[in-house]
């Protein structure tokens, strides 16, 4: 956005996620540097914010969740066992704002509007190129829309509760399924509940996220005679999907894809 007028640096690593990351002493001595640091509060990272408490009064620190309407947490389908994962902001609110297009939007305009007003950038550049990724973002979202409009179901089975904020901006219902995570598998009695929701709510498709293993999602899909594919919650992409130019709007084009597929939209 602001070009090379700006050092951006990262602080989680490719291919990791955000929630339990833990700063090194490089990084922290790096933030100590910073100008201005963003990133998403209510505990989402708190090694994170456990730092900037700490960073000197200088450093400009934005929290691009003020912007946001953040959702509470959707209770698990009725009949199954366990925690759906533990995920969940210090307030208990879903953290995931990032998967609808417009809360990227307001995020960009956030960020632009900080960097706008730093000494030595060029605000009308800075202005301009969020400007057309918020127009970027826009047309995204109005593809999950239509593309979304007509399907056959409209639940959304999911192993990883991620995609809420998606699910309401397009009316589809999230289930996340209760008791499951990359070391263990759901409980009989959660697979008939989920097995008789899906039956009755034409789902035939189970949606996983690619860091759990594809035994895992086997397991399911043959309980309640589904086919499995993944979902991207756009969390941690790896070097080598950077490599290969992966992106934020690039990933959510081929989430839509997935979707229209896996929920036979026309």
């Amino acid at each position: 956005m602001a070009g090379d007028s700006v050092d951006v640096f990262g602080l989680t690593p490719p291919g990791e996620g955000a929630h339990d990351l833990e700063l090194t002493a490089s990084q922290v001595t790096r933030l100590e540097t910073a100008d201005i640091v963003f990133y998403i509060g209510d505990g989402f990272q708190p090694g994170v914010e456990k730092v900037l408490s700490s960073l000197p009064s200088t450093t400009k620190k934005v929290d691009l969740l003020q912007e946001l309407t953040v959702v509470d947490v959707i209770p698990q389908l009725e009949g199954t066992e366990g925690e759906t994962d533990g995920e969940v902001l210090a307030s208990g609110k879903d953290p995931h704002v990032w998967l609808d297009p417009a809360n990227m939007a307001t995020m960009t305009r956030s960020v632009a509007s900080v960097l706008s007003s730093a000494a030595g950038l060029d605000a009308d550049a800075i202005g301009a190129a969020a400007n057309a990724y918020v127009s970027e973002l826009e047309t995204l979202g109005a593809e999950f829309d239509a593309g979304l409009a007509n399907c056959q179901s409209r639940v959304l089975v999911t192993s990883h509760r991620a995609f809420e904020y998606l699910a309401q901006r397009t009316n589809l219902q999230q289930v996340a399924i209760a008791g499951v995570n990359p070391d263990e598998e759901p409980s009989a009695k959660s697979l008939e509940a989920i097995a008789k929701f899906a039956a009755a709510n034409n789902v035939s498709t189970i949606f996983f996220e690619t860091l759990l293993p594809p035994d895992l999602a086997n397991v399911i899909a043959n309980e309640i005679g589904a086919t499995t594919d993944l979902l991207d919650p756009i969390e941690g992409f790896s070097q080598e999907d950077l490599d290969e130019g992966a992106s934020y709007v690039v990933a959510q084009r081929s989430n839509l894809e997935r979707l229209r597929q896996g929920l036979e939209c026309s």
